[in-house]
């Protein structure tokens, strides 16, 4: 099974916020892994909450973000690393506060989620749905027999058709039905 990951170290500002989710976006696309508007937006929204988070309550100068996309299990994880011990928590957020609903807002979109105390901190993750992906050329070329595989898995089963090229080989003439 292909796992892809990514790890990158952000400084502990308001502006490593919109980079997180810009690089995290763009890390997830160069591996071929096309997002519906759905798992976009969790993707984003999630990738941000985190990051805020860590960027409020962290005590270091440096953020360590890490990203794991399965397409074959068609999930993505996301992971952010920071110096403070203490663990996130859900709060009450009044109607008219700016903050406080972030853990809401994973718990809404992350399939799982939680926190973890590490030797230098903690680690916080969320487990994000991705659509299902159609075989790209990208695929074929760099697997041909996981792309050959994953093709005739999409196939309808019962009563398939043999699959025949439409002209011969070396010829400029359609093959004759059989």
């Amino acid at each position: 099974m292909v796992v892809h990951s990514h790890v990158f170290f952000l400084t502990r500002d308001p502006v490593s916020v919109p980079v997180a989710r810009r690089k995290v976006r763009s890390r997830v696309a160069s591996w071929g892994v096309l997002l519906d508007e759905d798992s976009r937006l969790a993707l984003n929204t999630v990738t941000s909450e985190l990051v805020t988070n860590a960027v409020r309550h962290s005590d270091r100068p440096m953020l360590t973000v890490a990203v794991y996309v399965s397409v074959r299990l068609r999930r993505a994880l996301v992971e952010v690393y920071d110096g403070s011990i203490a663990l996130p928590r859900r709060r009450q957020a009044g109607t008219d506060a700016e903050s406080g609903r972030g853990l809401e807002l994973v718990e809404c979109l992350a399939l799982a989620h939680g926190a973890e105390r590490t030797e230098q901190g903690k680690r916080v993750w969320a487990e994000l749905a991705l659509p299902e992906q159609s075989v790209t050329r990208r695929q074929i070329i760099a697997g041909p027999r996981r792309a050959i595989r994953a093709v005739l898995r999409a196939l309808p089963r019962p009563g398939r058709p043999p699959i025949r090229p439409p002209f011969a080989p070396g010829s400029t003439r359609p093959r004759t039905a059989d």
